[in-house]
């Protein structure tokens, strides 16, 4: 299950299904410092530990309390394509450069918290702090002659068919980064897979609750029917400022329970076409 890892590095289960392989690693926290114990951390040539790579690789001036760096969910095709989810890539699409949310939480928080109005003024470079990601998974082939077709389709995916009973024979979750935001709510990538005969279906969830100012969900999904030439990949935002909506904390605090009451704001259904062998 979610459980943190205390002793090992990382696990990882792979599930073969059909010309798929299918690898669900997951890591321990990400270190605050060099794991190498470098006072100057990694050479940016050569070999870098997750923690200077980070470092590297993102501009944010902050990172999430709980990053797993090593956590991934992968997919390959036999004929090289593939698809993951990894931390790494997702908080390369946060805002490194202006706090989206500052003026409502400032408004809010001047009259219920004092810290927090301070926290606020107290980041001194503005970025996202809520770590909102537009993430919608990482391409790749390991194939120099081939890649997805990325299209634009009409089609959707068959919720219906999803819904009936079915024999699942891979399942897995994993926590990609998690973070408190100071105690005023919460920010969490995750990431899940189930493997059917029919096929497999994946969500990756964005989900944002900063109390008493906004709740949000960018979701991705994606549907393979075994047998077809195509993924879809569906990606759905849906956001509600909390002065708008009455809800019970049960639900604002329970992403299943939001995602059926918040109309979605923006659907968009793409078609990953696998090459022809």
């Amino acid at each position: 299950g979610m459980a943190h890892l205390k002793n090992q590095r990382s696990q990882t289960q792979e599930f073969e299904a059909g010309p798929w392989r299918i690898a669900m690693k997951k890591s321990h926290i990400l270190k605050s410092e060099c794991e190498k114990s470098l006072a100057a951390g990694c050479p940016s040539q050569g070999e870098m530990c997750s923690v200077c790579r980070y470092r590297h690789e993102l501009k944010l001036p902050d990172l999430p309390e709980m990053v797993f760096p090593d956590s991934e969910l992968s997919l390959q095709h036999e004929t090289g394509v593939g698809i993951r989810f990894v931390a790494l890539d997702a908080l390369k699409c946060v805002d490194t450069r202006s706090d989206p949310l500052k003026v409502a939480v400032a408004k809010k928080w001047e009259s219920t918290r004092a810290e927090g109005l301070k926290m606020v003024k107290e980041v001194i470079k503005p970025f996202d702090w809520t770590f909102t990601t537009t993430y919608n998974g990482t391409l790749f082939s390991t194939n120099k002659d081939s890649s997805f077709k990325v299209e634009e389709t009409s089609e959707r995916i068959d919720y219906e068919r999803l819904k009936q009973l079915e024999k699942i024979f891979f399942y897995d979750e994993a926590i990609l980064y998690e973070d408190e935001l100071a105690d005023n709510g919460t920010s969490v990538l995750s990431v899940k897979i189930r493997v059917m005969a029919s096929g497999f279906f994946i969500l990756l969830r964005f989900f944002l609750r900063v109390d008493g100012v906004v709740v949000r969900l960018f979701d991705t999904r994606i549907h393979h029917q075994a047998g077809t030439d195509f993924l879809l990949r569906e990606y759905s935002t849906k956001e509600a400022k909390l002065s708008e909506i009455s809800l019970p904390t049960s639900i604002l605090t329970d992403p299943n329970q939001l995602n059926e009451r918040l109309p979605a704001t923006q659907v968009c259904t793409q078609k990953l076409v696998i090459p022809a062998t």
